[in-house]
């Protein structure tokens, strides 16, 4: 009788450790991914937790259930891990439309190990005691083991049956990215996130009233003249898009070098923006492609060139073949990432020129560097005799910054060389020799009178979790607000040779460059969102993510504020116009 006493006794205290391990690992994601852990998700821990223990002891066969049990926490760690790691570097979690993305884990392998801790062995050391599962423990029968799996599912679902019976909330309302996570967390997320994916995928049809709704904005839109409008009708246009670029780097100089002085040429040339910030979401880089392009924002929840790559969407280079120009895309990593090579067709590109079609002689990071990117860009171009419009991504700025030693031709700050500041610099430093060598070949070549070259940040490459970084390099607190208006702006600079060089100092978003082209290209079109950085307004930007997580609006000073009503409202009606791809319901 004391034996089996003590037996019994010791099986409970092992079911408490098991719970406990696996209660551990959720609390430690919630925590890394900066998470208040309040009364509601502790519930849901604890009851998910004591559900999958209790859950295996449905097996009977006690090797069996040791290795499906061990699986079952090794999967939980990696997924939850992963978890981690995603949220590290854009600063939201995970969400079921990634998992369409899967293309884009290629090359990606350094910057997935930047975002790897220390810290992050405890997470792995804590699901060691797995021996537990192999313990003689034996329940008479196994519906036994069903009662406390039910109890357990039961303290779960406490918070949002309270949510839904009391307090009549529709849990699966998201409001921004960070809804589910900050209310649920990762648990509660995930299950949330795969319930909004299948009720939420697909396209949606218009209403009447709906499809009405956007055409009213549409012909809304009105164009004022200014000593620009239309004077750049005619000419090639050059556009790129660099990677991870922001404004602040502009200007900078160490050891009395600049960080990039060849876009400082063409910013004191041409037209600056220093105040335009980054509308990008879930989709990065081929984010920044669609809403330069489309006039369009992104989607709000995925990657738009992954949801609908085959939409009928407006933009410059459908408005540019009206005139006879042909449309060129480079980049120099593979054909399918972001699956652009589905998404460039149907943004108006006649040809997608990838590293599949250059030679790999210069790789860096993810793929081609950008010096040869652009040498054998170059010569897709060099023999065009009608207008054209070249469309460039570049890529070696991309985290977590590791340009080869003898690539490296920046100075760092003394006793700087090794802040991820000082990397980044390099990265930026190297690119902006790379573009001015190409834009010197079309100077050389007598063709760069003839074109525009547009440059611009697709994202920030240093966000807010690295701010102390930031403040190491200067020796130097950063406010938040400081770091809003300062070191989130990306910039934008139009430059041609004609052109008498002016800063304009309107804060932006980048749905304003399509605008802005079209005013300067004379394009009539007015099917986008946003408007002209150069019709003399106060502008502003509505961030639909941001370095926070979470939505926020720009306004005319530089200070994030509260969306508005009539914001909210812009926002819904694009997200509208992509899920509907309301341009082909409206053909004539």
């Amino acid at each position: 009788m004391k034996y089996n006493l003590n037996q019994r006794l010791r099986e409970r205290l092992f079911e408490i450790l098991s719970i406990s391990i696996v209660a551990i690992l959720f609390i430690y994601t919630n925590d890394r991914m900066g998470n208040d852990l309040s009364i509601g998700i502790f519930t849901i821990i604890i009851g998910v937790a004591g559900f999958i223990v209790y859950l295996k002891e449905w097996i009977p066969n006690r090797i069996v259930k040791g290795i499906l049990f061990s699986v079952c926490i090794l999967s939980i760690m990696a997924f939850f891990l992963g978890d981690i790691w995603f949220y590290r570097y854009y600063s939201t979690p995970i969400s079921s439309y990634m998992w369409m993305q899967q293309s884009n884990l290629n090359g990606l392998g350094e910057s997935i190990f930047s975002m790897m801790d220390m810290k992050d062995a405890l997470f792995l050391l804590v699901g060691i005691p797995i021996a537990e599962s192999f313990m003689k423990k034996k329940y008479p029968l196994k519906h036994m083991a069903l009662v406390p799996a039910v109890i357990f599912l039961m303290i779960a679902g406490l918070k949002p049956a309270k949510n839904i019976f009391i307090d009549q909330v529709d849990i699966t309302r998201r409001y921004e990215a960070n809804t589910f996570l900050r209310t649920w967390g990762p648990i509660g997320h995930h299950v949330l996130d795969t319930y909004a994916y299948f009720t939420d995928s697909g396209k949606h049809g218009l209403s009447s009233n709906e499809k009405k709704s956007v055409s009213d904005y549409f012909n809304k839109k009105k164009r004022q003249d200014h000593a620009h409008s239309g004077s750049l009708e005619g000419k090639n246009i050059i556009i790129i898009q660099v990677e991870s670029l922001q404004a602040f780097p502009l200007f900078q100089k160490s050891a009395g070098q600049e960080v990039t002085p060849f876009m400082n040429e063409l910013a004191k040339e041409g037209l600056y923006f220093p105040h335009v910030y980054p509308q990008t979401v879930f989709g990065n880089s081929s984010d920044g492609e669609l809403i330069v392009n489309t006039g369009l924002y992104p989607l709000k929840q995925g990657a738009t060139f992954f949801r609908f790559p085959y939409n009928d969407f407006p933009g410059l280079a459908k408005e540019l073949k009206k005139s006879g120009y042909k449309s060129y895309a480079f980049h120099g990593d593979e054909e399918d990432f972001w699956n652009r090579q589905h998404a460039y067709p149907s943004l108006g590109f006649d040809d997608y020129v990838s590293i599949e079609d250059m030679q790999q002689d210069e790789m860096i990071s993810m793929g081609l560097g950008d010096r040869s990117f652009f040498n054998q860009s170059y010569n897709f171009l060099k023999d065009e005799q009608k207008p054209y419009y070249a469309f460039f991504v570049t890529l070696t700025s991309h985290v977590p910054f590791s340009l080869p030693k003898e690539k490296i031709t920046w100075k760092p700050k003394v006793g700087k060389e090794d802040s991820y500041l000082t990397k980044y610099f390099e990265a930026i430093h190297y690119t902006d020799s790379a573009i001015g060598e190409f834009v010197k070949k079309l100077k050389n070549d007598g063709k760069l009178k003839d074109s525009v070259i547009v440059i611009y940040g697709d994202h920030d490459g240093l966000f807010l979790k690295d701010k102390q970084e930031v403040e190491a390099y200067y020796d130097s607190k950063i406010s938040d607000d400081e770091w809003i208006e300062k070191y989130m702006p990306i910039p934008v600079i139009i430059y041609q040779e004609d052109m008498e060089g002016r800063t304009i100092d309107k804060v932006a978003g980048q749905v304003d460059i399509l605008p802005t082209l079209y005013d300067l290209f004379n394009i009539k079109s007015f099917s986008y969102f946003g408007g002209s950085m150069l019709n003399g307004e106060e502008g502003d930007a509505l961030i639909l993510k941001g370095d926070y997580g979470s939505q926020m609006k720009i306004n005319g000073k530089g200070k994030a504020v509260e969306f508005l009503p009539e914001d909210q409202k812009e926002i819904d009606l694009s997200d509208q116009v992509i899920r509907s791809d309301y341009f082909n319901q409206t053909k004539d």
